[in-house]
């Protein structure tokens, strides 16, 4: 009775839009008081959650990408964007996607990506296709591709709630899936473009202006490199590399773009503060709902119930990727990680399924939630960028959808794909 209780008040206060840190809190606080157990033993485990010394790599990462994007770094990646794709037909949509994919790999955050991308290039391309749906679908669909190529934010959230998988593992796996994605969204474009008789774009460079452009890109280029080759090669931990990373961008803001000045720096400071605290209480929330559920058995009786009802590691997660999906259709993708991998991280390994393989198909399943109603909170600011109606973007948005998940599939149900580089690597 005490845990339809609590997961009635859990949904209750969701679908009156309490956040969902919040409603977790309160329905775990109601369930205390319900079983007897004492409310000091609420902030004890709230403290015990957040007692962690790696979690500092949180702020570090979240620092290191407001930094650079405060850098002129954004228009350095579009730049080379440009050179490299922006001369076939629909060429703005590519370069959205592929500007996606280098910024998201800075910064590691799927609603900064949105925002930031889309702030550039959502009017350029109203302005030259004359289609601001298709223009806010691109952005929103795009920016889920950046944080599965590293360094990623969510892949961070993941290891801490797993516990089972390491942070360089899950960077050296998110390589392949995030081109794969990246190439899907851009092969529909293709199509889309040509339909649509988009416009190309006729500009030349000369010799020198490549090369410049190349200059500018290497420098924003180098930070994803160091950190992630950092961590995966054992030079440094998630913290150290984070630590680099924020010193880096100081360097390149300062004295090299020369565009970082001290008002972007609190700005990004004050920025990197709110998103922290935002993931911490969610983590301290979550430790505390999911010690609560473990002593009540839950997590024991999920595991008994699929083990009872299948043997097969395809079927389980064929279920976790219908459970994923639902899920994002109401929760945002950190809060559902840090809620939900605790209790099926361990279980995957029960059926024998690789920690990494999980890892990333949990990243990219949950992350498709960002660009679905009715949360959808990419597709939220990309269509609040373009101006137009929300529902008439995700109409927009369904061919890309297909593709991303056909790649999710491919992720779900072949993961050698992507599982031969961290093995290469030693994981």
């Amino acid at each position: 009775m005490t845990m339809i209780i609590y997961v009635a008040v859990f949904l209750l206060l969701i679908a009156i839009s309490v956040p969902i840190a919040f409603s977790l809190g309160i329905s775990t606080m109601l369930a205390f008081v319900m079983t007897g157990d004492p409310l000091d033993l609420f902030a004890q485990r709230l403290w015990t959650g957040l007692n962690k010394f790696t979690l500092v790599a949180i702020p570090f990462f979240i620092l290191a990408g407001e930094l650079m994007g405060g850098s002129g770094i954004l228009i350095r990646l579009l730049d080379f964007a440009r050179l490299i794709i922006g001369r076939v037909k629909g060429g703005l949509l590519y370069i959205n996607i592929l500007v996606s994919m280098l910024f998201g790999g800075i910064n590691g955050s799927a609603v900064a990506d949105t925002s930031a991308v889309g702030s550039m290039l959502i009017p350029a391309t109203k302005k030259e296709y004359k289609d601001p749906e298709m223009a806010a679908a691109v952005t929103a669909i795009s920016s889920v591709v950046g944080p599965i190529i590293p360094p990623s934010l969510p892949m961070l959230i993941y290891t801490f709630a797993a516990a089972n998988v390491s942070v360089a593992a899950l960077f050296a796996a998110g390589i392949v899936p995030g081109i794969l994605l990246g190439l899907s969204l851009m092969i529909v474009t293709f199509f889309i473009a040509r339909k649509r008789n988009y416009p190309s774009d006729k500009r030349k460079y000369t010799f020198r202006q490549i090369i410049r452009i190349l200059g500018r890109f290497i420098i924003a280029a180098i930070l994803p490199v160091i950190m992630v080759a950092g961590i995966v090669g054992g030079v440094a931990t998630p913290t150290e590399a984070g630590c680099i990373g924020i010193l880096y961008a100081l360097i390149i803001g300062f004295f090299v773009t020369r565009e970082l000045t001290l008002k972007e720096t609190y700005r990004a400071l004050a920025r990197t503060i709110i998103i922290t605290a935002i993931v911490m209480i969610m983590i301290a929330v979550g430790n505390v709902a999911t010690w609560w559920l473990t002593i009540q058995g839950i997590p024991a009786d999920i595991s008994m119930f699929f083990q009872n009802f299948t043997n097969s590691a395809a079927l389980f997660l064929l279920f976790m990727l219908v459970l994923y999906i639902f899920i994002g259709f109401f929760i945002e993708q950190a809060a559902a990680m840090i809620m939900l991998v605790p209790i099926f991280a361990p279980l995957a390994e029960t059926y024998g399924i690789d920690p990494v393989h999980f890892g990333i198909f949990t990243v990219l399943a949950l992350g498709i939630g960002l660009v679905t109603p009715p949360v959808g909170i990419c597709l939220f600011i990309s269509s609040s960028i373009a101006k137009v109606k929300l529902h008439r973007v995700f109409v927009v948005s369904i061919p890309y959808l297909v593709a991303m998940f056909v790649v999710l599939l491919l992720i779900t149900f072949v993961p050698q794909i992507y599982l031969w580089l961290p093995r290469m690597l030693g994981f």
